[in-house]
């Protein structure tokens, strides 16, 4: 065997080796217990079908907000999530990791009860802000019967 099939043959291992190691794939939620995680309110950001052309129109990759009551809520990402519900803008219970905030994954489209006041406060500006880009999307007499019927907190 000649030097330089043997330096090209080592080379090549030493990058396969390489390329397997840098391959571990993102955790996903079934990889932890579930009593590490806890429930925070959060809001979609963003959802987009998957890039993989034969997924069904019910796998989309979502980016959501957690933890609104801080100045810079934090921002999560769960990707080819089988949800249809999955909507911009809808609001999200997070579920997030008791000893790592960062790690968190989308738990249900819905509202927790036991939000703070700021939580509330964002919350309904949200609300109200998704209801103002609707109205512009309907037709006049549907927004009539839609003002006749509003929410008001008691």
């Amino acid at each position: 065997m000649n030097i330089n099939n043997l330096k090209n043959t080592r080379l090549l291992l030493l990058l396969l080796i390489i390329g397997l190691l840098s391959c571990e794939s993102e955790k996903k939620y079934t990889d932890y217990n579930e009593h590490d995680f806890y429930e925070v309110q959060g809001i979609i950001s963003s959802v987009h079908l998957t890039t993989y052309p034969f997924d069904n129109y019910t796998f989309k990759d979502i980016s959501f907000n957690y933890f609104l009551d801080r100045t810079a809520p934090k921002k999560g990402i769960e990707k080819n999530l089988d949800m249809l519900e999955a909507q911009n803008g809808y609001p999200l219970i997070v579920l997030v990791h008791k000893e790592d905030e960062n790690i968190s994954f989308y738990g249900r489209v819905g509202v927790l009860t036991n939000l703070n006041n700021k939580e509330k406060e964002v919350l309904s500006t949200h609300i109200q802000h998704e209801m103002e880009k609707l109205k512009e999307k309907r037709p006049y007499f549907i927004n009539n019967a839609l003002n006749k019927d509003k929410v008001t907190e008691k």
